[in-house]
């Protein structure tokens, strides 16, 4: 980061605190005990300015040492002041400055974690302020706390690994869990030992229907010379595997009505869940934690119905807070389109201040929400899209490289590519050939002697390999020219309105493909109702549609050609 500075002393009355700073709290214990060390030892540390437009100067970091001077009686202070900085180089100090050097509570670290995310990748943040994405992932989860959970994080009355855990459970859980912590001063392995095996069992509070509790022996409003009567008419369940059993009950209902809805389900006994969570057959290198931080607001709606997002619930019979998505191309294009539109309506200029995802200036963006009016090959769903480009390079591996023409065609065109290097790594058919390498061969003297050892048909295998490799390099124009126009392909030779596609769909998606294609009308002609039939679960209302006698005359337009081929 190339900021140019100078350091020179500057009034304090010229100095204004940043509205925007990432520290909401300042412990005043900590403060006196920095005046005395200033007192002592004086500012050793200069505090950090920028210039403002209305004059004076605005302060991007320093804020504890800045106070304690004013408490101390300092008139002047040593500042560095930024020159030419542009507005993220004045935020990339301003977060740095703080976690670095002035201990921000985990909640103000969380919160202007989100407010860089709305405008950076996760990727980017990491190295911005040298710390791992975990990290950055498990400060935003503590944005699930309840306010007055947050608050208490924020002057330290409650850790962080307590926080942690209170961030796992829905809202009214959160409260009770927070007044026990508060009140027996439960730590964190406490707090577990209580959520997993010490459930108070007041019937108030049960996630099932309790209707035949009312008349259950083991109900302790059935017991009055022992127990004291409950405000509500219901006591204590006093048979914990009756009550263990229901909860279970419940959460393997919740698990049905939101596989129904599209996502997998999985019951888990742990509170805080992680990638290493996920069941076994799945590829942990393609999930990532979901985060609002990253998606905003409408992503995650539209997530909900993704059958790629695994959505966890508690054995105790509530969802938890962590959900992970097993589809990581998708959910960082995601990111990036929530990132884009933030950063269109970001303003251009420090000295006017940005607003931020919780500012009133700016939404949460996203390509996601309400079914288009008409739909075109544009305006898909990422899912959609995703769908579509492994169609056109399963489609392009079978049968471009059918002809030793198209096979150089395609090496030749990587080759334009800087990543064509990586393609020789690791691949079992050129280890075959003895043409792998672990890294790309920069001297082709070395690789020349293999290449003269193969025969023409080795050749061209090698070619072949080579050429498959370079599709994942390619952009959609080129590729969507490659399979529409050089080998003749229509969306009916690619795609099928089958379960695999409409299993992509929401529901809402599902009934406007159906009026684009005539199904709505042909249900119709039969006396049956599309919405009738998407008020089903969503396997159920898919077994419908494709068992109906229905045979679509058109593509839906989502499933045709995006993008034209610009020539030249």
């Amino acid at each position: 980061m190339n900021v140019e500075t100078m350091i020179k002393s500057i009034p304090v009355t010229e100095i204004h605190r940043d509205h925007k700073n990432s520290r909401q709290f300042i412990d005043p214990r900590a403060l006196g005990q920095l005046q005395d060390d200033i007192r002592k030892n004086g500012l050793i540390n200069p505090i950090t300015v920028i210039p403002r437009q209305e004059g004076g100067f605005c302060l991007i970091a320093g804020e504890r040492r800045y106070l304690a001077c004013v408490n101390i009686g300092y008139q002047t202070i040593a500042a560095h002041i930024l020159g030419s900085a542009g507005e993220e180089e004045v935020e990339a100090i301003h977060l740095a400055e703080n976690l670095q050097r002035e201990e921000l509570s985990p909640i103000d670290e969380a919160e202007a974690f989100e407010k860089q995310l709305a405008q950076k990748s996760i990727q980017d943040l990491a190295a911005m302020i040298n710390r791992s994405e975990e990290y950055i992932r498990r400060r935003i989860k503590l944005l699930h706390l309840i306010p007055e959970a947050r608050e208490k994080v924020r002057v330290g009355a409650i850790g962080l690994a307590v926080s942690e855990l209170l961030s796992c459970l829905p809202d009214d859980r959160q409260k009770t869990m927070l007044a026990a912590v508060e009140e027996q001063g439960l730590n964190a392995v406490q707090l577990s030992n209580l959520l997993n095996h010490q459930n108070d069992r007041q019937l108030v509070n049960a996630v099932f229907d309790t209707k035949e509790c009312l008349q259950c022996p083991h109900n302790s409003a059935g017991q009055p010379d022992l127990f004291a009567r409950e405000a509500s008419g219901l006591g204590k369940c006093l048979y914990d595997p009756c009550w263990s059993g229901k909860e279970l009950e419940k959460a393997k209902s919740l698990a049905k009505q939101i596989e129904e809805r599209g996502p997998r389900a999985v019951i888990s006994e742990k509170m805080k869940i992680g990638i290493d969570d996920l069941p076994p057959e799945i590829d942990q290198t393609q999930a990532v934690m979901h985060n609002k931080g990253e998606l905003g607001d409408e992503n995650l709606r539209d997530c909900q119905s993704c059958k790629f997002l695994v959505v966890f619930i508690s054995t105790q019979g509530h969802p938890l807070r962590q959900n992970i998505c097993t589809n990581r191309p998708c959910y960082e294009e995601r990111a990036a389109r929530f990132r884009g539109g933030n950063a269109e309506r970001k303003p251009g200029s420090i000295k006017g201040g940005a607003k931020t995802a919780k500012d009133p200036g700016l939404k949460n963006v996203s390509t996601a929400g309400p079914v288009p009016k008409k739909m075109t090959p544009a305006n898909a769903p990422q899912r959609v899209k995703d769908f579509k480009r492994n169609r056109y390079r399963e489609y392009l591996a079978a049968h471009l490289i059918e002809t030793p023409e198209n096979r150089l065609r395609l090496i030749l065109l990587a080759m334009k590519d800087t990543s064509w290097g990586r393609i020789w790594t690791g691949d079992p058919t050129l280890k075959e050939l003895n043409l792998a390498c672990d890294g790309f061969e920069s001297n082709p003297e070395k690789l020349y002697p293999k290449l003269r050892a193969l025969n023409a048909e080795q050749l061209m295998t090698a070619a072949g390999r080579m050429a498959l490799k370079a599709l994942d390099k390619f952009s959609l124009p080129l590729i969507e020219e490659m399979v529409f126009t050089d080998l003749g392909a229509t969306p009916e030779t690619l795609f099928k309105i089958d379960r695999t596609y409409l299993e992509l769909l929401t529901k809402a998606e599902i009934e406007a493909t159906a009026k684009e294609i005539g199904l709505t009308a042909y249900l119709q002609s039969r006396g049956e109702s599309i919405s009738k039939l998407s008020a089903r679960p969503k396997k159920e209302f898919i077994d419908s549609l494709l068992t109906c006698g229905f045979t679509a005359p058109i593509m839906p337009a989502w499933l045709t050609r995006e993008t034209a081929f610009q020539k030249g």
